[in-house]
């Protein structure tokens, strides 16, 4: 059976969030943090179903009429708001669709994970995701960590895949192998190089580069040496796969309480309709809306200022997973 993991330009059926609430560390900046919220889903939710992990029906309040018939709350147990690195991952096969779950375990057993880990489980047992794969769930993978060009191609980083807080009984080849069986990877490009200051995902891809299509790779660039070697290395990838480069230049440093924070352009989301840019109240604000609306042109660009959500070390992409139609069941949603 063929497996190939859909891109994320591909037709979605919904995107996940997980609302932001007192029990997660969002409670320091929980009013400003919900304004973000309820903007982001807004923006989705004029044209796309959005899925609403909360602990409460209460937030219905915040929303109109119009775009709460494209909202769906589902009431769930959940350790923090990152749904692109615990919701499983959208499979397309000859045979049909699912979603394949794997093992989240905190970023390295970092944080608190348990009930994150969860989610795919409470999500098929209340009947929303009518297809998953649960045999993955001891391979410890994030959905922030790849890249798919919905081809059997991932771009992802040693940094992370390879890191021991992860899978630390497992080589190269055998992390190679379990992506080959899983998601019907065919090839794998690795990046050995690139950071981001604030970010403690042990690099995360979607902040360092991204497919916008088969062809096309956005990268974050700036002058930091980790940036620079990252740059070298796509080039040789940009080479041997013709593939175009483009760079997006990184905003200016932003800090909170003396911390840099992991402010990045290519943390972007993509929509049926839309691309929702991050931005930071910064000059390149505004050449990355452009590169973006270059490279993406039957698709809105929006920003969406972002300052509050990477004050927990995330940016949008990093808030929001994108899941296939067919691996839902759409009549809880008519």
């Amino acid at each position: 059976m063929d497996k190939v993991l859909l891109a994320e330009w591909e037709e979605q059926g919904a995107i996940i969030i997980a609302w932001p609430n007192y029990y997660t560390d969002w409670k320091e900046n929980l009013e400003k943090i919900e304004k973000t919220y309820i903007e982001i889903v807004e923006q989705i939710a004029d044209h796309e179903l959005v899925i609403i992990l909360s602990r409460d029906n209460n937030l219905k309040k915040n929303f109109s009429k119009e775009i709460l018939k494209k909202i769906k709350i589902i009431i769930a147990n959940y350790d923090d708001t990152w749904t692109r690195d615990y919701i499983g991952l959208s499979i397309e096969t000859k045979d049909g669709s699912f979603l394949v779950d794997f093992k989240f375990n905190g970023w390295g057993e970092k944080y608190n994970h348990s009930r994150d880990n969860s989610i795919n489980i409470q999500l098929r047992e209340k009947g929303i995701i009518s297809k998953l794969e649960h045999k993955y769930n001891h391979f410890v993978l994030e959905g922030g960590s790849i890249d798919s060009d919905g081809k059997g191609t991932i771009l992802t980083t040693s940094k992370c895949l390879l890191n021991k807080n992860r899978n630390p009984n497992l080589s190269k080849k055998e992390i190679e192998k379990t992506l080959r069986e899983s998601l019907g990877i065919k090839k794998t490009l690795w990046l050995n190089n690139g950071s981001i200051s604030g970010d403690d995902t042990n690099s995360h891809i979607d902040t360092l580069a991204r497919f916008c299509d088969e062809k096309n790779l956005v990268y974050s660039i700036n002058n930091s040496i980790e940036l620079k070697s990252m740059e070298k290395e796509l080039k040789i990838i940009a080479q041997e796969n013709q593939y175009d480069l483009i760079p997006i230049e990184l905003p200016k440093p932003v800090f909170y309480k003396n911390r840099e924070l992991p402010a990045s352009y290519v943390n972007f989301l993509i929509t049926n309709k839309k691309i929702l840019v991050p931005i930071y109240g910064d000059e390149n604000d505004s050449k990355a809306i452009s590169t973006l609306q270059m490279l993406f042109p039957t698709r809105t660009i929006i920003g969406i200022n972002c300052i509050e959500i990477i004050k927990q070390n995330g940016s949008l992409h990093c808030i929001a997973m994108q899941v296939s139609k067919n691996v839902l069941n759409l009549s809880l949603f008519e």
